[in-house]
């Protein structure tokens, strides 16, 4: 069930979803989508479609209710710039330096800075398990939740229950 948050996730969260979950991570993520609670940046959404699975099938098909654009938010398109400058090669945490957005595989192209700056924008979550998005949300104040965790919240994971009936095995000498 959607929470009133808004979730903004890159594409391996989504693929890590859709490996792991297959079509019901697909109708969680369309359900979604179409109340609002998720939202994918334009370079997210170019990566996906692009290939030629259910997963692309879902971004081609759902696109007009997931992508926010920059055209659509003037601010996007300076805070993608300032973001990309701050984190793009390295992030500085204290007197340590992290590899930045571009250390990626995607270099240049990577979307980290899109996905940091449509959550802030939104005020929603970021959700990411790279660790340069992971430091950048931290640096600018946007929560930020790794794929597994969105799957719980997407009900794709059920945590176990405790069994509060361990204690009764103990005292009774069993």
């Amino acid at each position: 069930m959607p929470t009133s948050e808004t979730h903004v996730c890159d594409a391996d969260c989504l693929i890590n979803l859709h490996r792991h979950f297959g079509r019901k991570a697909i109708r969680a993520l369309r359900d979604w989508g179409r109340k609002g609670a998720l939202k994918l940046p334009e370079g997210v959404v170019r990566e996906l479609i692009h290939a030629t699975d259910n997963l692309a099938g879902f971004a081609r098909k759902e696109r007009q209710h997931l992508e926010i654009a920059a055209r659509q938010f003037p601010a996007l398109h300076r805070e993608i710039p300032r973001l990309e400058r701050l984190y793009g090669k390295t992030i500085r945490v204290g007197t340590q330096q992290h590899a930045g957005f571009w250390h990626s595989k995607a270099g240049r192209r990577a979307a980290d800075a899109q996905v940091v700056a449509v959550a802030k924008l939104l005020g929603g979550v970021a959700v990411s398990d790279d660790a340069a998005v992971k430091l950048a949300c931290a640096l600018e104040g946007v929560p930020c939740i790794g794929w597994s965790e969105f799957a719980r919240r997407l009900g794709l994971i059920k945590p176990q229950q405790l069994d509060l009936n361990l204690g009764s095995e103990a005292t009774s000498g069993g």
